[in-house]
């Protein structure tokens, strides 16, 4: 008998279950409260600007693994990859300065803490304090739990923290490193910690040599990485699997021994739909309220992972002093750096030459059309208001890039924000989940997936995906 699978959630996560699912011969309905499907991978047009499609989401995706780009290349989206712009490299800004990012880092942390780009930022003797990590007891400052600013404070020093690793978990995380938990911000660099000894002998394995900074690491979908849950979508319905979005799920059951289904979902508009297998891919206070009567173990087990609300300013701009990429592909900024609100500041035109590309199309009267994006919402921070988001990005954008800029020279802009959908692992985050995967083994029928549980950033819910279709065939 065929098993009918439903799957709450129709961001990426929901989107490759549904697809897995669908391809192991089983029945597939995916729901999606939204009006359409991807979640935090989603693009907008800007009106005033030709029409421009613009990511208004993730922007782009890590290749150290190379999963998702053998998904994109399944789906047929190959010829759309694009890579960054090579030789620009991207900048840290504290009130130290604005500095090139160290090469061959992670998380920050630097592979060679006595290079010259390093010590430039760090100074002498940070860099001198670093370099010292490697002397030190493996063990030393990593107790279990230990969130990323015990570990890099104790073992790197303070400066590391500050100037390297603060902004990277600021910008890219959004969340607080004195808060975050280090095994759950890079499980990569924990596992290496303990394998080889130190931080910096642990990157220098992983980013050997690697002349470019992380933001270099990465590739994008042309027009926009919103190409992917599309293209998901579209296979999703080629092969049989129903969508329907708009349907918010409100409540969970379970279904009484007499019926053949195990699990029984009510919508919003008053449905009750019953499956055999479920697949949670919501946040996990959604997942936490849905499972609180039917599955209350498990819905006490899901660990407390507050989202950090996040707003972005996307600017058009007209100014031939961008030509040269005065920051390189961009900026992450140290919290509590003088004078700046932003927490990162994204030159997609410098970084992304399909985006130059498509700017000069869409506006050929301008003489230097450039797209800059700037995020705002650290853990704690009251987000600016949207009223004057404009004109403060404008003049973060000034001090972050060097270049005056104002709104004689904007062409379009737009607000953008994200509620939800960036997760702080708290201490206790990595035991939490292996807890609630050894409850979850006893539930074969459930499935909760997402990047609470799978991490941050595009390729770690991909490979949380693949791991579960090798999980599946063995």
């Amino acid at each position: 008998m065929t098993t009918r699978v439903l799957v709450v959630g129709g961001g990426l996560a929901g989107l490759l279950a549904a697809r897995r699912h669908l391809r192991a011969g089983h029945r597939v309905v995916l729901l999606e409260a939204g009006a359409t499907v991807g979640g935090a991978i989603a693009r907008t047009a800007l009106p005033d600007a030709g029409g421009l499609s613009l990511n208004t989401g993730a922007e782009a995706y890590s290749t150290s693994s190379g999963a998702v780009d053998a998904l994109v290349a399944e789906l047929g989206l190959a010829e759309r990859i694009v890579a960054p712009r090579e030789g620009l490299g991207s900048r840290v800004v504290s009130d130290a300065g604005a500095h090139r990012a160290p090469a061959a880092s992670l998380l920050g942390v630097p592979s060679r803490p006595l290079a010259a780009d390093v010590r430039e930022v760090l100074g002498t003797s940070g860099a001198l304090r670093a370099a010292l990590e490697r002397f030190l007891p493996a063990s030393f400052g990593a107790r279990p739990g230990a969130t990323v600013a015990q570990v890099v404070r104790r073992r790197l020093g303070r400066r590391v923290l500050e100037r390297l690793v603060a902004p990277v978990i600021g910008g890219v995380h959004s969340s607080d490193p004195e808060t975050l938990e280090f095994a759950a911000a890079s499980p990569q660099l924990s596992r290496g910690l303990a394998e080889h000894g130190s931080l910096t002998s642990a990157v220098r394995r992983f980013r050997g040599r690697s002349a470019g900074s992380a933001g270099t690491r990465v590739h994008a979908l042309s027009p926009t990485m919103a190409s992917l849950p599309e293209a998901l979508q579209a296979r999703f319905l080629a092969a049989g699997g129903i969508l329907r979005t708009g349907v918010e799920v409100v409540g969970v059951s379970r279904t009484s021994a007499e019926e053949a289904s195990a699990w029984r979902a009510r919508t919003s508009r008053g449905e009750e739909l019953t499956a055999d297998h479920l697949v949670l891919a919501c946040p996990p206070d959604t997942v936490r309220e849905l499972l609180g009567e039917a599955a209350p173990a498990i819905a006490g087990a899901i660990p407390r992972a507050p989202s950090a609300a996040v707003r972005l300013a996307a600017l058009v701009l007209d100014a031939p002093a961008l030509d040269a990429f005065p920051s390189g592909t961009g900026a992450l900024v140290a919290p509590g750096t003088s004078g700046i609100r932003a927490k990162a500041l994204t030159h997609a035109s410098a970084k992304w030459e399909h985006v130059q590309r498509a700017l000069h199309e869409a506006l050929p009267s301008a003489s230097s059309p450039h797209l800059v994006r700037l995020s705002y919402g650290r853990p704690g921070e009251t987000l600016p208001d949207r009223e004057q988001l404009i004109d403060l990005a404008l003049a973060d954008a000034t001090r972050i890039l060097g270049v005056p800029l104002d709104r004689e020279q904007l062409l379009d802009s737009a607000v953008i924000d994200w509620d939800r959908a960036m997760r702080q692992p708290l201490p206790g985050h990595r035991a939490a989940l292996d807890s609630l995967t050894a409850l979850l083994a006893e539930q074969p029928s459930l499935e909760l997936v997402g990047s609470w549980r799978a991490g941050t950033g595009i390729d770690a819910i991909v490979r949380a995906d693949d791991s579960l279709t090798e999980g599946s065939r063995s």
